[in-house]
């Protein structure tokens, strides 16, 4: 009996966990559920700007879309881009796709926000 509770017990663990691999995968593009769950809980919760989940295959990152600064996750983004050495290039923006450059290339990062955070992932 006690055989029996400990098989269903890890059935159940490995159901939950590939199911919240599932919904990472869909809802943020991002394998490893454990980087998504502790970057979505790193900015809902602590005083922490943004922070980058998973940098291989592609860079994604969560930002806080407002705080008491009133700055907006597109100014988050802007500040991120710029500390790395790239600036903003209006003409080539499509729709929610920024594109930056720092003279020598190019990056893509398209931009998404809802209520609690802002997604930036880099094509």
């Amino acid at each position: 009996m006690k055989r029996k509770g400990i098989i269903i017990t890890m059935v159940i663990c490995c159901a939950i966990l590939l199911s919240a691999t599932i919904f990472s995968i869909i809802k943020f593009r991002v394998w490893n559920p454990f980087s998504s769950c502790f970057g979505m809980l790193e900015i809902l919760f602590t005083n922490k700007e943004y922070t980058i989940v998973q940098n291989i295959p592609k860079k994604v990152a969560f930002s806080k879309t407002a705080d008491t600064s009133n700055k907006s996750g597109g100014q988050y983004l802007d500040e991120y881009m710029e500390s790395r050495g790239f600036h903003s290039v209006p003409e080539e923006q499509m729709g929610a796709m920024l594109v930056y450059s720092n003279g020598n290339e190019k990056e893509s990062v398209v931009f998404s926000t809802n209520k609690y955070y802002s997604k930036w992932e880099w094509q």
